[in-house]
């Protein structure tokens, strides 16, 4: 009996030493999980304020809603699928605005509204919170909404940045097949016109350039939007001067181009526009049946290699190097104008 309870004892001093142990074992593991939750909680938090700053400080257009009339919707046309559809159509003018001379103009799309994430430890989404901030700030909205209307056989589609700039179009219904394409259409366009203004030009100046003849009059109306409402400003004289460098209006190109120069210098497109320009003109002076150059084409190759010079440093202008290393043959150039050539062989 007496051994019994002498086991007993041990047994229950051993179970109190494994406790003793492993109680401050489990404080030390509660402990350390608790700093790993904080930390991560802290890493979410700061995640968070970081999208939420990124929304404010560079605002990416959304498209939030577009009322439709009843019968659209009957088309199969929900007003969330509708604006899913506009969306995808300004990624597409976005695709088809790239150019040779502006590859430095970022080309975006319009997205829609993003899904939201919660602020722990607030009623604020991040999404809210941008957008508290920013009107706080007095920072201007990028959010699009818009409604559909029809008066007769005309459709009217009114978009507007919320607090800002609103633009209507209107589009001829057909039938309702050719009705839906056209709505997102006209939808898509007028957002780019909206948002990304100049994007919008590229791609219509690439469709107008494509179909010959062309007086890029839709090219121009745009352009002509972007300088008054002084957006893009470099940008839309510098397409302006590849218009019309396209309908040979050559006094109306230089004007264009200088403009665009003399409001940023250190942009690589316009010099490169006018320095093309520059050889157009002295190509009309280069007749070696007849013996020789004009003194004018020597000029205009002079003033187009002081303008393809400055370019280069900011940007290889490879499709440029034929017209360049011909120029330098013209001026009495050929070893820097094979030097050229080599270049666009390498």
């Amino acid at each position: 009996m007496t051994d019994d309870n002498s086991n007993n004892d041990d047994y229950e001093r051993g179970l109190d030493d494994v406790a003793a142990f492993e109680a401050p074992m489990l404080s030390k593991l509660a402990s350390a999980l608790k700093n790993v939750a904080v930390i991560v909680s802290s890493f979410i938090v700061l995640a968070l304020l970081f999208v939420v700053g990124v929304q404010v400080i560079w605002p990416k257009p959304l498209i939030e809603s577009v009322s439709l009339p009843s019968y659209v919707q009957n088309w199969g046309y929900t007003s969330d699928a509708f604006v899913q559809k506009i969306s995808d159509g300004t990624h597409e003018i976005a695709q088809n605005a790239k150019r040779d001379f502006d590859e430095a103009y970022p080309r975006r799309g319009i997205d829609i509204e993003p899904i939201e994430a919660k602020i722990p430890g607030s009623d604020f989404t991040t999404r809210s919170a941008a957008q508290f901030i920013s009107e706080s700030s007095g920072l201007p909205s990028r959010r699009i909404t818009g409604v559909v209307t029809k008066a007769g056989n005309m459709f009217e589609v009114s978009l507007r940045i919320v607090g800002g700039e609103h633009l209507v179009t209107k589009v001829t219904s057909v039938n309702d097949g050719v009705d839906a394409e056209a709505l997102v259409k006209a939808a898509s366009e007028l957002a780019m016109q909206l948002t990304y203004p100049y994007v919008f030009a590229a791609s219509s100046y690439n469709d107008e350039k494509a179909t010959r003849p062309t007086d890029f009059v839709r090219t121009i109306g745009i352009l002509d939007y972007m300088l008054n409402t002084g957006k893009d400003l470099y940008y839309a004289h510098n397409l302006k001067c590849n218009v019309f460098v396209q309908l040979y209006k050559i006094d109306l190109a230089k004007k264009e181009c200088e403009e665009a120069i003399k409001i940023d210098p250190a942009n690589w497109p316009a010099q490169a526009n006018l320095g093309y320009l520059y050889y157009a003109l002295a190509q009309k002076g280069f007749n070696p049946v007849a013996g020789g150059t004009t003194a004018e084409a020597k000029e205009n190759c002079q003033k187009a290699l002081e303008q393809l010079t400055k370019a280069e440093r900011s940007h290889p202008l490879r499709f440029l190097y034929d017209g360049w290393a011909r120029c330098l043959d013209v001026l009495g150039n050929p070893d820097e104008a094979n030097k050229i050539r080599l270049r666009l062989n390498s």
